[in-house]
């Protein structure tokens, strides 16, 4: 296990190292060493008036610090000519939505016109995220961001879903090849299990999915998992279903707006082929989608691979959190391994029975104990 946020922070150092002549300015809210970027702040400082001795700051400091989230993101935003990085916890990054959006609306408008923007495309991290933050309650959960974003234009408004440190790197780098482009990536804070390989990571991001298990050809159902703990829920649902002799393919999505019915030529252009699609979403098979952001916004986007209620069905957060852990958050919301499961079996016509135990359909149907989930493990 790696954390994909200190993999980011290596490697953002020894980017801005390589390139002396492309100003560096990071946007920061709060919390960049909490928030696993301790390495970009002693290399770039906090911007101050007056430095302090024994802290990370300077005058000339390229990280600006204030606790304003439409200010800090505007400083990164507004250096056009440089290399941009906005970080932030999930929750918070919605006040930055409005200056995002006017980035974004404008610089798709030039690409309508044939003026295509020049501005090396800023990525904006968001962690300590709805999965993974607990201390303050529901205030700290928030998935909006991101279905927001995928509300705008794909071409122009990227929202990437990495699954590990592999893939993490892999999307920050394919932001910065981008020009004119806002690019949200959603990245957990926590040690994170390796799924992807270098070259595979890099495939993942450039095509948007990839099949992470099982095989496609003589599947009987499809996990679909959008962010990095759907990910694993989702290969503990498979190995579960595959001991009771089960044959699922797992797939994860890393940019699902590469996925939706294309609005315009523009976005066409940007969005996967009919040929794509059905290579990474076979046909018929019945389909378990597991999204970190809100179900419903997320099964609208995919509707290309939707087959409607009968044979795709989606879980994601529907608004249940507090102070609970990552497995409570989970189950608060069913997208354990056992919902995940039971959804799929209630899909395939499967009996429950053979899937889960006596303890673990009670755990699931409220009058057991979710401890005997956590049981489990592969």
């Amino acid at each position: 296990p790696d954390c994909a946020m200190h993999a980011l922070d290596r490697w953002f150092v020894r980017l801005v190292d390589a390139n002396p002549g492309l100003r560096p300015r990071v946007g920061n809210p709060d919390e960049l060493r909490s928030n696993h970027m301790g390495a970009t702040l002693d290399r770039l400082r906090h911007r101050v008036n007056v430095s302090e001795p024994n802290v990370a700051d300077a005058v000339d400091g390229a990280v600006i610090t204030a606790l304003n989230e439409e200010a800090v993101a505007g400083a990164a935003l507004a250096n056009k000519g440089g290399v941009n990085l906005i970080v932030s916890y999930e929750a918070f990054a919605m006040k930055m939505l409005g200056g995002l959006r006017q980035e974004i609306v404008f610089a798709r408008r030039q690409r309508e016109v044939g003026q295509k923007p020049g501005w090396i495309s800023v990525p904006l991290v968001v962690t300590s995220h709805t999965w993974e933050n607990s201390k303050n309650e529901q205030s700290h959960q928030d998935p909006t961001i991101g279905e927001a974003l995928l509300g705008e234009m794909s071409d122009t408004a990227r929202v990437l879903f990495p699954v590990d440190t592999n893939s993490a790197m892999a999307a920050l780098r394919a932001v910065y090849q981008g020009r004119g482009q806002v690019a949200c990536l959603i990245v957990s804070k926590r040690d994170m299990p390796h799924r992807l390989g270098g070259e595979a990571a890099l495939k993942f991001i450039a095509d948007g999915a990839a099949h992470i298990e099982g095989e496609r050809d003589g599947a009987e159902l499809q996990l679909v998992a959008i962010g990095a703990y759907q990910l694993e829920e989702a290969l503990k649902a498979a190995h579960r279903l595959k001991t009771r002799g089960r044959r699922v393919l797992v797939t994860a999505i890393a940019e699902p707006g590469r996925f939706r019915i294309p609005r315009d030529s523009i976005e066409a252009a940007f969005t996967a082929s009919e040929e794509d699609v059905a290579a990474l979403f076979p046909s018929g098979l019945p389909r378990v989608v597991v999204s970190h952001t809100r179900p419903e916004p997320m099964l609208g986007l995919l509707r290309r691979i939707d087959s409607g209620p009968q044979r795709t069905i989606a879980r994601g957060y529907i608004s249940r959190g507090g102070t609970l852990d990552v497995a409570g958050m989970l189950f608060a919301n069913r997208c354990t391994w056992a919902h995940l499961a039971d959804a799929a079996g209630a899909l395939a016509g499967w009996k429950r029975d053979e899937i889960l135990s006596a303890a673990e359909q009670d755990a699931l149907d409220g009058h057991g104990n979710a401890a005997d989930l956590a049981a489990f493990s592969f």
